[in-house]
């Protein structure tokens, strides 16, 4: 089932930044949330996690919310959210080369 993928992210964040190339390298949709930049959207995603430590990356799909996953929790979520397993050129990556 496919919904809307979130992804909150540090551009200062290693792993943030290896979740994005994964993702875009799945071909996945998704909307980048900088947290460095979105102080509302960093207190409402705490609220969300009821004193969890709020970490990035964080993937939200509908009412998931996946606080930074491994590689191998990313790839059943991908599964899970009906976006391709396997590396595929993602649309944005096309149109920039183009320009």
């Amino acid at each position: 089932m496919r919904r809307e993928l979130s992804v909150y992210y540090s551009p200062s964040c290693a792993f943030s930044m290896g979740t994005v190339a994964f993702l875009l390298g799945r071909g996945a949709d998704f909307r980048l949330v900088n947290l460095d930049e979105d102080a509302a959207r960093r207190a409402r995603l705490e609220t969300r996690l009821a004193g969890r430590k709020l970490e990035t990356p964080t993937l939200e799909a509908g009412q998931d919310l996946h606080v930074a996953p491994s590689l191998s929790q990313l790839k059943k979520l991908l599964e899970a959210w009906g976006l391709p397993p396997q590396a595929a050129p993602h649309q944005k990556l096309k149109d920039a080369k183009k320009r």
